[in-house]
Order: structure tokens, then sequence, then C-alpha cells
């Protein structure tokens, strides 16, 4: 009997010991397992390969791609209306709104929506009115330049802006203008011009105690340190008359007429004579004055007054009614 408890004893004893270590066992595998799950999720949270006890590389595990197939694509773009297009203003009116909010913060003066209309509107009505007087002033110009003196000449030099050296634009074959009473002779320098240099060619003419310049149908006189165009003086003369002159008659007496200088020719030279009354020319110098009386236009040129005069071809020719 004895026997027999004891054996029961050691019995319960290793039933006893084998559940403690089962016990401990399962213990220290849930720890393990534990252990090892909140290691797996420090790393996957810190996304650091090196923070991996064994060394392992940790490779993060991408998300599916949608796959978007032509199917989903002709569905969408075919389904544009209703939810889908709702769903677009909706968004639209909500960035709309952003850009205004973020433009009202950086710019406070946009923030009144009645103060920018007006704005606005100012902004419309001044750049109408810069554009309505750009046109103004473009029609003005014009109307000026089709009004603009036929003796308005740009080769026109005064004192105050005297022109470096005179211009000899040859003209083989001038236009008749009826508009430009110096047509013919607008390449010339205009009466009163006044110019710092002379060409290197001309002439110097002593005269009455003054010396004067000459150079190809045109007179000069010092003036300062400045040469001027000027009048001839009666009674001066030249050997050589300029390419282009005319030969006129009054009362059949010969002259030569050129820029609106008259010569008569007396032996070899050719004398400057006043302008005879009754010579008819079909040009003047530039540089002629305008003068009107009883609403007819003359023509002044070194003292001398001209009138238009209709000729039998239509052409306005100019005749002398006054000497200088």
């Amino acid at each position: 009997m004895k026997t027999f408890n004891q054996k029961s004893i050691a019995v319960n004893n290793g039933r006893y010991f084998n559940a403690i270590m089962a016990l401990v066992l399962l213990t220290g595998f849930f720890a393990t397992a534990a252990n090892a799950q909140d290691d797996r999720r420090g790393r996957e949270r810190n996304g650091n390969p090196r923070d991996n006890n064994a060394g392992q590389n940790t490779v993060r595990e991408q998300p599916p791609r949608i796959q978007r197939t032509e199917t989903r694509r002709n569905d969408v773009a075919l389904d544009r209306t209703g939810r889908q297009r709702d769903l677009n203003q909706n968004q639209n009116r909500v960035n709309n709104d952003r850009n205004i909010i973020r433009e009202r913060r950086y710019n406070p003066a946009n923030s009144n929506p009645d103060r920018n209309n007006q704005n606005q509107g100012n902004a419309s009505r001044d750049f109408n009115r810069q554009r309505n007087t750009g046109t103004e002033r473009r029609n003005l110009n014009n109307e000026r330049e089709r009004n603009r003196p036929a003796n308005d000449q740009r080769n026109i030099f005064t004192r105050e802006r005297p022109g470096t050296v005179p211009e000899y634009r040859y003209e083989t074959h001038p236009v008749y203008n009826r508009y430009n009473p110096c047509w013919r002779y607008n390449y010339l320098p205009a009466r009163n011009s006044y110019y710092y240099n002379l060409p290197g060619s001309y002439f110097s003419l002593n005269f009455g105690g003054f010396g004067y310049r000459y150079w190809d149908g045109v007179f000069y006189r010092p003036y300062n340190n400045l040469f001027t165009v000027c009048t001839p003086p009666l009674g001066i003369y030249i050997n050589t008359l300029p390419v282009g002159y005319r030969r006129i008659y009054v009362r059949n007496n010969p002259y030569y007429y050129y820029n609106g200088t008259y010569y008569d020719q007396r032996g070899s030279n050719y004398y400057v004579v006043s302008p005879p009354v009754g010579a008819v020319v079909e040009s003047l110098p530039a540089g002629y004055e305008t003068l009107m009386i009883d609403s007819e236009t003359y023509y002044t040129v070194d003292g001398a007054q001209y009138r238009p005069l209709v000729q039998d071809n239509g052409e306005i020719w100019y005749e002398v009614i006054k000497a200088n």
C-alpha cells in the first residue's frame, strides 16, 4: 500500500513538471512571436534597412496600381455628363475660390469686387481715351501733311540749327507737281539756310566790299562762323551758267533763269539782273514766301512777287508782277 502511494506521487509530480515545462515553452514561443512582430512593425514604420537585427534587406511592398483599361477610359470619356460634370464644376469652383482668397491675401487692394470693377472700368476708359487720342493725332498729322505748304522744305536750316554741308541732290528728270511751286529746284539749298561748311570746289567772289561764295547756281555769304544762302546782288557776274538753266524772252529780250536768279549776257560773262516784269517761269526756288491778297495766293522770292498763271497745257507757271 505504501509502495502504491509513492508511485502515484511520482506520477503526479511528473505530470506537474511536464505541465509547467509546456507552459514555459508556450510562454516563450508567444513572447518571441510578439517581439518579432514588434521589430517588423518598427522597421516598416522607420523605413530604414539598417534597423534590421539580422542585417537582412527589407523591401516595402508597393500597393498595386490600378490598371486603367481602354474600356475604363472610354467610359470616363463618354460619361462627361451628370455627376461627372458636377464634380468638375465643383473642383473648378473650389480652385477659383482658393485663387481669389490667395489673391486677396497678397493684394489687399483686390479684396473689394466693386472697387475692382470700378478700376477696370476706369482702365478701359483710359485705354479707349488713349487710343482715340492716338487716332486723332495720326489723323491730325495726316491732315497737316496734306495741307502742308509746298514751300515747307526739310532742307531749310536756321541759325539755331545750321546744316553741315549743302547737299545738291541733282535730279536729271524732275517731276512736275502743280502743288509744289519749287518742284524743279527743291533739291538745292533753300534761301536763308545756314551751313557750317561749303563744298570744297566753291568760287570766291568779291562785290561791293563783301565776299561771296558761289557754287552751281547758289550764292552764299559768310555770317560769323556760318554761311547763309543769300540773294545774289545785282551786278555780280559769273563766267559759266549752271547746268539746267532756262532761256526766257521778255519783250523780245533774252534772259537766263535758274533757281530764282535772272542773268543777262554781256560779252563772255553773265550778270545778275532784277527779275523782269512779265517774265513767266515754270518753277520757283526753295524757300519762297506765300502772300494772300484778296483771297488769292502770291509768292515772294528775293523781293520779287509772282502770281500763278495757268498755261495752255494745264500746267501752273509763275509770272513776275513786281520786281525787287
